[in-house]
C-alpha cells in the first residue's frame, strides 16, 4: 500500500475496524515508514484523550424529544412503505392546509352560517303570513296588497255608474285620475263634476309591498246610491 491509502485507513486501524489482512498490510507499512507511523501515534493519542474525558448524561427533556422525533420518523417511513409516494405527499399537504387555513376560518364560517340560518328563519314567516284585507280587495299575491276604500263623502253622483282609474300615493291620498273610454257621462259637465267631487272625498287605506305602504293604481266604479267597487 502507498502512504495516501494508509493514512485514509489509519482511523479505522486505530479503532480495530479493519479485517486481519488489511491490518497486517498497514502494520508492515508502519514498520518501514516513519511518517505514517507518526500519524498513527497521533490518532492513538487523540483517541486516548477522548476516552479520558468524563461522560456526560444528556438532559431528560432532550432524550424525550429525540424519542418523539424518532417515533415520528418511524411512522413516516412506515407510511411511505404502505402508501405510494404521491399519496403520502398529498396527505401531508392536506394536513398542512387544514392546520393553516381551515382552523382559523372554522369559527368565522360557523358563526356566519348560524347567523344566516337565524335571519332566514326570521324572514321566511313574513312571506307566508296572511294579511288583513278587505273582502272586496283583489290581492294578486301575499307579498303585496291593493288600496281599499275606508270611507266616502256626502256627495253622490249624477249618473247610474261611473268608472275611473285613480292614482294614490303611499299614504292613500288621491293624486290623479283617468277615465276609461266608452262612458257616455264624460260628455256631461254636470255629471263629470259630481264624479270628481265624489272622488275627492273618498278615503283609502294605502296599498302595501312587503308590508310597507306603497303607491298604487286602482279602478273605482261608483254607482248611484253610494255603492263603490274597487279593483286593483
Amino acid at each position: 500500500m502507498d502512504c495516501y491509502r494508509i493514512r485514509r485507513l489509519l482511523a479505522a486501524y486505530c479503532d480495530a475496524g479493519l479485517p486481519p489482512g488489511e491490518r497486517e498490510e498497514i502494520e508492515s507499512h508502519l514498520a518501514g515508514c516513519r511518517t505514517c507511523e507518526a500519524v498513527s501515534r497521533q490518532y492513538i493519542s487523540g483517541r486516548a484523550v477522548l476516552r479520558s474525558l468524563p461522560g456526560l448524561a444528556p438532559p431528560k427533556q432532550l432524550v424525550v424529544s429525540l424519542r418523539v422525533l424518532a417515533s415520528h420518523e418511524r411512522a413516516r417511513r412506515l407510511a411511505n412503505t404502505r402508501t405510494p409516494d404521491f399519496l403520502s405527499r398529498w396527505l401531508v399537504r392536506a394536513r398542512l392546509w387544514e392546520r393553516i387555513m381551515m382552523r382559523p376560518l372554522a369559527l368565522p364560517v360557523a358563526g356566519g352560517l348560524v347567523s344566516a340560518v337565524i335571519l332566514f328563519g326570521l324572514i321566511v314567516p313574513n312571506f307566508f303570513a296572511p294579511h288583513a284585507i278587505s273582502s272586496n280587495a283583489d290581492v294578486p299575491t301575499m307579498l303585496s296588497t291593493e288600496a281599499t276604500v275606508v270611507g266616502s263623502g256626502p256627495y253622490g253622483i249624477g249618473v247610474d255608474e261611473a268608472t275611473v282609474d285613480m292614482t294614490l300615493d303611499s299614504q292613500g291620498r288621491f293624486l290623479d285620475y283617468s277615465i276609461p273610454s266608452g262612458q257616455a257621462w264624460v260628455k256631461d259637465p254636470g255629471a263629470r263634476r259630481s264624479v270628481e267631487n265624489a272622488l275627492l272625498f273618498l278615503r283609502f287605506a294605502p296599498g302595501t309591498t312587503f308590508s310597507m305602504p306603497a303607491s298604487s293604481k286602482i279602478r273605482v266604479t261608483l254607482r248611484r246610491g253610494s255603492y263603490i267597487d274597487v279593483q286593483g
